[in-house]
């Protein structure tokens, strides 16, 4: 019995606690991180979409054009979609404006077209994206 009173006590709380802040601090340095990149990310392509032909600039025009405001309040601009994807020189570029959509807007440019486009001018969208090499 005296060997048992002997033993230093543990106390299990405090390293859980430990454990825990620890966890805390590094999935918050982690977010810090993230979200500093992110916004790195968006401030280079949303500087590069000044310039006609980088795929930020084609990802902007695409994002306009779901957003034209017609005269009666909503809708999306197909002429401008089509025209822009068009424009896009091939499948490796359409890559890059699908990243560089991503990182401006935080969303997937194939489900916004999917989303924007009826079911028609979606199929028509596809066939121009799937007729480049």
């Amino acid at each position: 019995m005296m060997a048992y009173k002997s033993l230093p006590k543990v106390n299990v709380s405090s390293q859980i606690v430990a454990a825990i802040l620890a966890t805390a601090a590094g999935a918050g340095t982690f977010i810090g991180i993230r979200y500093m990149v992110k916004n790195l990310k968006q401030g280079l392509r949303e500087k590069n979409a000044l310039y006609e032909g980088n795929p930020a600039a084609y990802a902007t025009q695409l994002k306009m054009a779901f957003e034209n405001d017609t005269w009666f309040g909503w809708g999306t601009d197909e002429e401008v979609v089509f025209r822009t994807l068009e424009e896009i020189p091939g499948k490796a570029m359409f890559s890059k404006v699908q990243n560089a959509y991503r990182d401006l807007y935080g969303n997937n440019l194939a489900a916004d077209l999917k989303d924007e486009l009826s079911t028609e001018d979606y199929i028509q969208a596809m066939q121009i994206l799937n007729s480049k090499s």
